[in-house]
């Protein structure tokens, strides 16, 4: 990937009317949640309230977020302020994807002997939430919501299968794995890469995992554990397995991915670019995406591997100017797979290339 100059705009687009030249943007999206989050701002002369400055958003509004002509989110807005000074005023925008009422609000429903990708059709189905189903699923035997957030029913079930379930540019989501797809561009640091944080946050682990549950057919106790060798003192965390991922592993398993998981998560990178976008195989402007791999190479770390994208946002302020942030892990920080031959807890060094 040349490191060449990205000038791309970000522009909101909606009822025919379109706004650019944001002095102010953080555009963000994660594999673990369901929705991405947008903030924007400008400042223009007089109080906003003699050209229309006030910008016509309302609640049932639905935009088009552009990076460069590309649509990278589809948000309504959660709130437009506009502070007012005796020169000039302020325009806020926040807003966040379709995939907001799955975590803002509290429902009811039963569904027995689906499979997972119909039971995430059906509950996206209720909100009018599009979702794409992108990979075979299991059958859960039984899945209940009891006046709670769709979105954090959805997520345990979809960790239980071992998938993801995220947010795409039109808003809706999608049921996937964790790519193994090619690193769609390699990161350098000097050349690339503004500047990085590797992570190590000890906190994420513990030292036993229990994962605890009940068979109603067989009216018995359910029981699984594991233990990460990595830590030396009693740490331990008990989870009670949930009813909405019943029939997609046993506790053991899930021990095991909880404790995987973690142990992946705990070492991470964290990198800046300069600008939003990368340029592909075929020399075209590209927005970062989540669910993404990228090569990242710092000789001076030791480090030049294959890592998924988790998450993203593009940012731009009078400081940094136009960058992007990423966070980086291994696959397996998404997958729970064991991983063999790890070390330092499956560590931001262990694969290399």
């Amino acid at each position: 990937m040349a490191n060449v100059t990205d000038t791309a705009l970000a522009e909101l687009r909606f009822d025919g009317q379109r706004y650019g030249f944001w002095q102010k943007v953080d555009i963000r999206e994660s594999v673990d949640d369901l929705c991405a989050s947008v903030r924007l701002a400008i400042t223009r002369p007089g109080t906003g309230t003699e050209d229309g400055s006030r910008l016509g958003l309302t609640a049932n509004t639905v935009a088009d977020v552009l990076v460069g002509g590309a649509l990278v989110t589809t948000v309504r807005p959660d709130n437009v302020r506009r502070r007012v000074y005796p020169d000039d005023h302020t325009i806020h925008v926040e807003a966040r994807s379709l995939g907001r009422e799955l975590v803002d609000c509290q429902y009811s429903q039963t569904l027995s002997g689906l499979k997972l990708g119909e039971i995430v059709k059906r509950i996206c189905g209720t909100f009018k939430v599009p979702v794409k189903i992108a990979t075979e699923t299991a059958v859960v035997p039984d899945f209940s919501m009891q006046c709670e957030i769709p979105a954090n029913a959805l997520i345990n079930a979809v960790r239980a299968a071992n998938l993801l379930l995220y947010p795409l540019p039109d808003g809706g989501l999608i049921l996937t794995k964790p790519t193994d797809a090619a690193p769609v561009a390699s990161l350098v640091y000097g050349v690339h890469i503004k500047n990085y944080e590797v992570v190590d946050e000890f906190k994420l682990r513990f030292s036993d995992y229990v994962i605890k549950g009940y068979d109603y057919a067989s009216d018995s106790a359910l029981k699984g554990t594991i233990k990460d060798g990595g830590i030396g003192f009693f740490r331990p965390m008990h989870i009670v397995a949930d009813r909405h991922g019943q029939g997609l592993g046993g506790c053991d398993r899930r021990a095991t991915l909880e404790r995987n998981r973690r142990l992946a998560r705990a070492h991470r990178i964290e990198l800046e670019v300069q600008g939003w976008r990368y340029l592909d195989g075929d020399g075209n402007w590209q927005p970062w995406a989540i669910n993404t791999q990228v090569r990242v190479i710092i000789p001076h770390e030791g480090i030049d591997g294959v890592f998924l994208i988790g998450e993203r946002a593009f940012r731009l302020d009078d400081k940094g100017g136009r960058v992007t942030a990423l966070q980086v892990m291994h696959r397996n920080a998404f997958l729970g797979e064991e991983k063999k031959k790890a070390k330092r807890g499956a560590g931001v060094k262990g694969a290399r290339k």
